[in-house]
C-alpha cells in the first residue's frame, strides 16, 4: 500500500502551488496594502492619530509579508498572543520537524503549499488587529 501523496509546494516551478505562491500570492498583499493606503483618511477620520498610525504600521507589516514570502525567507512564528497563536506555532514546529534541509527552517516556497497560503491570511489577519 501507498503511502500519503508528496503535499504540493513552490519548489515544482510551472504548478499550481509555485504559481500560487510566485504571482498570486503577492497579488493578494499588494491588494491589501492598496486597500488600507485608499482608506487611511477614513482611519483618520473615524480614530484620529492612532488609526493613521495603525493604518502605517499595518501596511508595514504587510510590505514586511510579501518581501518575506517574494526572497523565499524561512517562515516565522507568530508573537502576538491571541487565541490561536499557540496552535499555529506547533504546526509551524511540526513543518519544521519534517525538513531535512540544512537549516530546518519551513520556508514559502518548500512548505506545503496550504499551510503557507493559510499562514499567509493569519499574517494578514494580525497585522490588522495589532495592538
Amino acid at each position: 500500500m501507498a503511502g500519503s501523496p508528496a503535499s504540493l509546494s513552490g519548489q515544482d516551478v510551472g504548478s499550481f502551488a509555485y504559481l500560487t505562491i510566485k504571482d498570486r500570492i503577492p497579488q493578494i498583499l499588494t491588494r491589501a496594502i492598496d486597500t488600507l493606503h485608499r482608506h487611511k483618511s477614513e482611519f483618520f477620520e473615524k480614530h484620529g492619530e492612532k488609526g493613521t498610525e495603525a493604518e502605517k504600521k499595518a501596511i508595514s507589516l504587510l510590505s514586511k509579508l510579501r518581501n518575506e514570502l517574494q526572497t523565499d525567507k524561512p517562515i516565522i512564528p507568530f508573537v502576538e498572543k491571541f487565541v490561536d497563536t499557540d496552535i499555529w506555532n506547533q504546526y509551524l514546529e511540526y513543518q519544521q520537524s519534517l525538513l531535512n534541509e540544512n537549516d530546518g527552517k519551513p520556508r514559502w516556497f518548500y512548505s506545503p503549499w496550504l499551510f503557507v497560503e493559510c499562514y499567509m491570511y493569519r499574517r494578514i489577519h494580525e497585522a490588522i488587529i495589532q495592538r
